[in-house]
């Protein structure tokens, strides 16, 4: 009798070829699970050779894999191991094995056959058949060999078919992942996909970009249909790039714009497939919602324009400012004290303008900021009373500028030099339509009582000339018993 557990140098060197083995973990590397095409051939076999059992395993390293098995007669584990690696050189005898708990309880003498299972040129595993009668001839020995390689063929076509099955099912899945994947990064990026068909002259479009062409709804887009929502006057451009694309088969771009909503769009255009002529017959292409980004880059354009017209009003508003304050200065010391309070108001209008992007400020604002360092208990002071109003930029400079020397005069001379002093500034619409004004009315109570020399010097000259710029503007400064009351009337469209 055979003993299936001796293994010779050339077996071993076999079982650890790095080819075969690298084959094998792609039959059995996802593991080795029951699959009822194997079942059916092992059970077909036993049929056909009457055994007492059948089975077909896959040899790895150290490891064997049994892919189907069927019959009473099988070996324990480790002899089962041993006769399986044994058949992979192919194999033909009697042996001596023990039943794997099937209620024969002592070794019974079994005729054996196995031969190798190959996928393609490498050797994967056995086919063994225990329990089969054995050949009285030589006839009948070449004729089992025969039908046993046939059926070992037939296996390793099986695992190949299955392996190919199984490489295709993951080609899929990644490619199902990968589409996923796309499918997300273009949904967060807000990119819409897109195809055309130049012979039937459709576009197949997802539902973002219908979205994008004002279209929702629609299920494809006539080639006449997407240029209908084109702007009129980005028709000519789009027709001159795709004229290009289509005589240079290569990949083009164009923004245009959506004539029902303005919306502008980036669109990217691939040649797919081409005709015997060579001509770009399916493109594919995406398309890129540029909105947003232009509205910035005109906001940004203007906002540059402004700035510069400001840096020049204001280098106009300081030479201003300089003169008249040293015309009215009687030393080096008032000139420099006047000029930089001023200064400083300028800076102040400027900075709530630069807060509001040079937009229209809400003018309670502007008065607060520029009183409230001159005023020690501001909220107990000063009062401001009216209707939201906003000023533009122009007006609040002039106005701020003004509010300023209001302010200073009455922290030296006037309401806010004494505790119990106050200040009401009341807002109020006179008027309607073209002719409706902004009313400012500045009233100062509980001061001291201004003497002559500090009413000329309150700076009424230069809170008219602040407002000079301000067509149809007006002030007048009157001095009360009770303190100062100053009327600003401004235009409501120059506000």
């Amino acid at each position: 009798m055979t003993n299936p557990d001796v293994l010779n140098e050339d077996l071993i060197s076999l079982i650890e070829d790095e080819a075969r083995l690298r084959t094998v973990k792609q039959i059995a590397g996802l593991g080795v699970s029951s699959d009822p095409d194997f079942d059916t051939v092992i059970d077909l076999i036993q049929t056909k050779f009457s055994a007492d059992a059948v089975f077909v395993a896959i040899i790895g390293r150290t490891e064997v894999h049994y892919q189907a098995s069927t019959g009473e007669l099988l070996p324990e584990v480790e002899a089962c191991d041993a006769l399986a690696r044994r058949c992979l050189e192919g194999f033909s005898g009697p042996m001596l094995l023990s039943a794997d708990g099937k209620g024969v309880e002592e070794a019974v003498p079994v005729y054996v056959r196995g031969v190798p299972v190959r996928v393609g040129s490498q050797l994967l595993g056995s086919l063994c058949l225990i329990g089969v009668e054995e050949p009285s001839d030589d006839e009948a020995e070449s004729a089992m060999s025969k039908d046993l390689l046939a059926q070992a063929l037939l296996l390793g076509s099986l695992f190949e078919l299955k392996r190919s099955a199984r490489n295709n099912a993951m080609a899929e899945l990644h490619l199902s992942r990968a589409n996923v994947r796309y499918a997300l990064a273009l949904k967060a990026g807000g990119i819409a996909t897109f195809s055309w068909d130049r012979d039937a002259a459709m576009i197949e479009c997802d539902e973002l970009s219908r979205e994008f062409l004002d279209l929702e709804g629609v299920s494809q887009i006539s080639t006449r249909q997407l240029l209908r929502q084109i702007d009129i006057n980005d028709v000519r451009g789009v027709r001159e790039t795709m004229d290009q694309m289509l005589s240079s088969d290569e990949d083009v771009s164009f923004e245009f714009r959506v004539r029902s909503t303005g919306r502008y769009l980036l669109a990217l255009c691939h040649v797919l497939e081409s005709d015997d002529e060579g001509k770009p017959s399916k493109l594919l292409g995406v398309v890129i919602d540029l909105t947003n980004s232009k509205q910035s880059e005109a906001k940004m354009r203007l906002l540059l324009r402004e700035v510069n017209h400001r840096v020049k009003n204001m280098l106009a508003i300081l030479q201003s400012l300089a003169g008249q304050t040293l015309r009215h200065s009687q030393t080096p010391e008032g000139f420099t004290r006047a000029f930089s309070g001023r200064l400083q108001a300028l800076a102040t209008s400027h900075g709530l303008l630069s807060d509001q992007e040079w937009d229209d400020i809400e003018l309670s604002n502007l008065l607060r900021t520029q009183i409230k360092p001159y005023s020690s208990h501001f909220d107990e002071q000063v009062l401001i009373e009216g209707p939201s109003f906003s000023v533009d930029a122009d007006t609040a400079i002039a106005l701020g500028l003004a509010v300023h020397e209001l302010a200073t005069n009455a922290m030296r001379y006037g309401a806010l030099s004494m505790r119990e002093g106050r200040l009401k500034i009341a807002m109020s619409q006179q008027g309607s339509g073209a002719t409706a004004c902004l009313i400012i009315v500045w009233t100062e109570q509980g001061g001291p009582v201004l003497q002559e020399a500090h009413r000329q010097g309150f700076g009424s000259i230069l809170i008219k000339h602040s407002l000079d710029k301000i067509i149809g503007s007006e002030v007048s400064v009157r001095f009360d018993p009770t303190g100062a009351i100053v009327r600003f009337s401004l235009p409501m469209n120059a506000s």
